[in-house]
């Protein structure tokens, strides 16, 4: 048996602890429901784009709190006469949306493609106020406070991004996917957990997963900009593990109930794959890990679109 395999075999047999606080619960329920409470001001604006067979538009709402998400929204032209479904694509940390051809591969499927950018990231504002000032990168922003913490923003957004689907005249609310990489897959676990509306999830290489041991062993950018922040205020170290507990997917993937697709590739990720197969074994729903060994992040795209088309049938 191949190393890798002793390894995942290893791995499938871990589940992480949850580090939930008391009043876990009570703070996301306070979450979605100002989340959902809030208007979303959306505005579409057409975009020329040389191909008949999607219409393509810039499309933008309200962030939650301050800010506004930039998005592209494809809609294929090919079938007017009835719903199709509906794929929200999520970026990692530190990119963007990309452009309008990086998207074809779904669109020309026959499925409705949102792909926003994370807040502050490409076109995408972050207004939030953190009190304790800047610091270096958005994993580090409002560590002092779960109310402020940069990431209570970018689930939030995750929530408000299928409320923007879900008033698309083209879009049919019983298929909707959600695909994201790295931060993205953390934001598609979380909207998922939260909204049963969501029907299929495909979390690429989700970070950060299991926070503390991430921090300590992981050599993502994330952990860097806690490590940095964590060696400027090694005093605070007790409050920074108490925010992070809230924003951890080990204390929320239970509640995920759609079908889940996780590929891993083994080469060359910040975010541990160790850390993936956990979140796997915490999901009770239907799953399937398909395990890359000698590929990297964004392998796996053709099995992907298979499960895709499979459940959500466009």
């Amino acid at each position: 048996m191949p190393l890798w395999e002793r390894q995942i075999e290893e791995w499938l047999t871990e589940k992480p602890e949850r580090t939930a606080a008391a009043d876990f619960d009570a703070f996301w329920d306070e979450t979605q429901s100002l989340t959902l409470s809030q208007a979303l001001n959306p505005e579409i604006v057409s975009v020329d784009y040389p191909t008949k067979k999607i219409a393509a538009y810039q499309v933008s709402f309200d962030a939650f709190d301050r800010g506004r998400i930039q998005a592209w929204l494809l809609v294929p032209t090919t079938s007017r006469s009835e719903k199709l479904p509906a794929l929200i694509r999520w970026h990692d940390y530190l990119g963007f949306r990309g452009r309008i051809c990086t998207h074809l591969t779904w669109a020309l499927q026959g499925f409705v493609v949102l792909v926003p950018d994370i807040r502050g990231h490409g076109d995408s504002s972050d207004l939030t106020h953190y009190s304790w000032g800047n610091n270096k990168g958005y994993f580090a922003q409002g560590i002092q406070d779960p109310q402020e913490y940069y990431l209570r923003g970018c689930i939030a957004d995750g929530l408000r991004a299928v409320q923007f689907l879900n008033g698309c005249e083209e879009v049919d609310p019983d298929r909707i996917g959600m695909i994201g990489d790295g931060l993205g897959g953390l934001i598609a676990l979380w909207t998922a957990a939260f909204n049963s509306e969501i029907n299929t999830i495909a979390p690429i290489s989700p970070y950060p997963c299991n926070w503390e041991r991430h921090v300590v062993n992981g050599t993502s950018v994330a952990s860097d900009e806690v490590k940095i922040y964590l060696t400027r205020y090694p005093e605070q170290e007790e409050t920074v593990w108490n925010t992070l507990n809230y924003f951890d997917p080990i204390n929320i993937v239970q509640r995920v109930e759609c079908p889940s697709f996780f590929p891993l590739g083994l080469q060359g990720s910040g975010a541990p794959a160790q850390d993936s197969v956990g979140i796997y074994n915490l999901i009770e729903g239907e799953k399937e890990l398909k395990v890359l060994p000698y590929d990297g992040p964004g392998a796996g795209i053709e099995q992907l679109i298979c499960w895709m088309q499979e459940r959500l049938k466009p």
